[in-house]
């Protein structure tokens, strides 16, 4: 939703830093952006719907455990691949992720930062 709330070049930074790269968006994550689209809360919700779109044309939805939370799922499904990076501007997530030492991807001043 961040993509859609503050615009920016992220999506092509990405490329630039990790090309080639596939962007993979957990189907959970999906889920959770239509549960918010359809939600009273205007603001929010064509937030959502837009995030909805950009997933559509430039990531590819993939299938993660029905088990634990969003964040466990992410997790589990980045570990043992080698060439995963998790995009989070989530701070605990960030932190669980090193803790791991899985890679991730966030945002520090609109930079993008390798962690």
């Amino acid at each position: 939703m961040m993509l859609v709330e503050k615009p920016s070049n992220i999506i092509e930074s990405v490329y630039r830093v990790l090309n080639p790269a596939v962007l993979e968006v957990p189907s959970c994550v999906i889920d959770e952006l239509i549960r918010i689209s359809s939600s009273r809360h205007v603001k929010k919700s064509k937030i959502a719907a837009l995030s909805l779109e950009i997933v559509k044309s430039h990531m590819k939805v993939i299938e993660v455990s029905k088990e634990g939370s969003v964040d466990d799922k992410i997790i589990s499904y980045a570990r043992g691949k080698e060439s995963v990076f998790i995009a989070t501007l989530d701070y605990e997530l960030k932190k669980r992720l090193m803790r791991e030492n899985l890679k991730c991807v966030t945002l520090s001043n609109d930079k993008l930062i390798l962690c």
